[in-house]
Parts: C-alpha cells; structure tokens; sequence
C-alpha cells in the first residue's frame, strides 16, 4: 500500500475537521499494525496538518510526540521525511501559545528543540523568529529565548534568508505587514508593503483574509470607521469562501464581529450565529478568547439599540443558560460571553504575567 491507498480506505470522502482526522488516526492505527512505518510517517504529518489548519490544534499537541518518537526510531527514512516532519513541528509549535496550558517554560523548551532540529537538517532559525516575534506581539510578552524584545525578534529574523521552512510568499508578507502594522504603526508603509496581497498577486488559504482582517483592526482601533468597514467587509466576504463554517482562525472571525459590530450589526450577528457552535467546542484557549470577545462586544451594541431579547441555537443542554424556546434576552447572553471571555483572558494573563488580555476585555470603544 501507498499513502493513496491509506486516503482512500479510511478518510477520502470525509469532511474537513474531526471526521477526517480521526479518519487519518485510523490510517495510521493500520500503518503501525502493518509496520508500515514510511506510510505512517506522511500519515501523522497528514494528521498534523489537517487538525492545524481545519480544527482546533489541540489534537496536534497530543499526537506530535508519538510522531516525532517514530521519526527518531527509524533513521533510515529521516533523510525523506525530515522536511515533513520539520513543518508539522512548525505547525505544532507555531500554535502551543495559544493554549494557556502550556507554560512559557515549555513554550521555549519545545521552540528551541524546533530549532535544533532545523539545525540538524540544514535550515536556519528564520521561521523560529518569525513565530516568536508573534509569540511575544500577541500575549504581551517583554522576552522570551534568546531575544531581547519584540523588535530585536523581528530584526533577528530578517537577518535569516528565506528558506524552505519560511511561509509561502504571501504568507511572508502578510506577516511583515502585519509587523509594520502593530509594532512600527505606519499605515503608509503597510500599504506599500501589501500591494501584492491587495492587489491580487500574492495569495494563498488564509491570505489575503489575515491581511484585510489586520488592516480592519488597525483602522478601528485608530478610529477610523470608514475603512474598518471596507477591510472588515472584504474579509466578511471571503471568509466562507476559504474556511467554510467548520474551521479555525477563530481569532480572525471574533475581531471581525467585534468590528462589525459596531459598523454593520446585523452582518456581524449573521458572522457570530453561524461560528458559535465551532467555537464553543473549540479547545483553543486563545482563538475562543477573541471569539467570546467579538460575541461579547455583538451583545453590548445589540443592547445599545433596544434589542432586549434574540432567538439563538445554544448548543448544550447543561449550561445553566440554556433556553428551551431558544429565545435569550441580549443582557444574559452579553453576560455569558463576557464571563467566557474573562476566563480565558485570566488564564492567559497568569501565564504570561501581565494584564495583556484583561486589558483587551476591558476596552471601551466609544465611536
């Protein structure tokens, strides 16, 4: 058997997410019963990549290390398959911060062993900084590893050339963007650099939704509605197109309701009805946050325009909010997603030891 025979016993016809990721696990169970073990590596990095970009993450966590403990049992198929276990070491660690669960120790631990083996293999540490750049951006972090700060992070990376670890173009240059966004704050520049992703030349699956959803958050936080709403509106209208109703990047979706939230109500209440279920089992922390914040601040401006009560699909019966008629007041709801939000932003805050995300939650937008 080939790894096509693999898909098409256990997972061809399955859908994206779950299904198809315990479809593959089934695939590899029978590769390791077969002591098919060059099968069962490409079928671990298919696993890998299928629950890191159409689930949650979390399942990757678990699985990683019996992958990487196969790799490193049999030598003589590294030389094929490093590659492939390099970037679904890439993946795996690219998203562990945003599990509150992982501490900042292991955080590190785990990055610098991604590292070494990129050493070990021939690559240099430019995808390594990239991630961290974004680690210590996005949890409010001052150091972390062998950089000083955010900057030093990001100088240190465009010290490294581009190599087959790096993201595809238009993923290179959306996170420049976003860098040139955030950390150096100039919009003129941003939209230089993003040329290529506004205009169509450079795209890929998530691409250019990151881009418009990061132009949106720049300008609504900057005040300026107007284009907010042509960026969040942009990214309202591909985003199905990419992802579907049953995927992540559920950070990405919650600044996109809470931004529409207060420039096209009802779009964003659409955006929020259709994800809630995906978020609510969603396992991580941090994509559940920004979610529950978008719902949260979806809620407060529902409650500002006399809306009193709304017809929604809860999806658990035990929640002590669960309405039989499926009908909700807005304030309860408000309240449910802002104590959602709350336990993660505490989680996350006591793991980075700052008040980065209770920060978030608490900011007033009165525009």
């Amino acid at each position: 058997m080939d790894v096509y025979d693999y898909e098409k016993e256990f997972y061809e016809d399955l859908a994206h997410g779950k299904a198809r990721c315990d479809g593959i696990r089934r695939a590899i169970d029978a590769a390791l019963e077969l002591h098919d073990v060059y099968n069962a590596l490409t079928l671990y990095f298919e696993f890998i990549g299928e629950d890191s970009f159409e689930g949650d993450g979390f399942e990757s966590v678990i699985v990683f290390p019996e992958y990487l403990a196969l790799f490193e049992k049999h030598p003589e198929y590294q030389e094929k398959k490093s590659e492939q276990m390099l970037w679904a070491y890439k993946w795996v660690a690219g998203g562990l911060d945003s599990f509150y669960q992982i501490s900042l120790e292991k955080l590190e631990e785990i990055n610098n062993s991604y590292v070494q083996f990129c050493t070990r293999f021939g690559y240099n540490k430019h995808s390594y900084y990239r991630h961290m750049w974004n680690v210590l951006y996005d949890n409010g972090i001052k150091s972390i590893a062998d950089v000083y700060d955010v900057v030093d992070c990001h100088n240190k990376e465009m010290k490294c050339p581009i190599d087959r670890m790096s993201e595809m173009p238009a993923g290179e240059c959306d996170d420049e963007v976003k860098y040139i966004l955030f950390v150096e704050q100039d919009i003129d520049k941003a939209l230089k650099k993003a040329e290529p992703i506004l205009s169509g030349k450079l795209k890929c699956k998530v691409v250019p939704h990151y881009t418009y959803v990061n132009f949106a958050i720049y300008y609504f936080t900057h005040g300026d509605l107007e284009n907010a709403r042509i960026y969040a509106e942009k990214a309202a209208q591909v985003i199905n197109w990419d992802f579907g109703y049953n995927s992540s990047l559920l950070y990405y979706k919650g600044w996109s309701i809470l931004i529409l939230s207060y420039i096209n109500i009802h779009r964003a209440l659409k955006m929020f009805s259709e994800q809630f279920n995906f978020c609510y089992r969603s396992k991580c922390g941090r994509d559940s946050f920004y979610f529950y914040l978008g719902g949260y601040h979806l809620m407060l401006q529902l409650e500002k325009s006399g809306k009193e009560k709304l017809r929604f699909s809860f999806p658990d019966k035990n929640e002590a909010i669960y309405n039989e008629s499926g009908i909700y007041f807005v304030s309860e709801l408000k309240n449910y997603m802002y104590l959602k939000a709350k336990f993660y932003a505490d989680k996350f805050d006591e793991r980075n030891g700052n008040d980065k995300y209770n920060s978030e939650l608490e900011t007033k937008y009165e525009l």
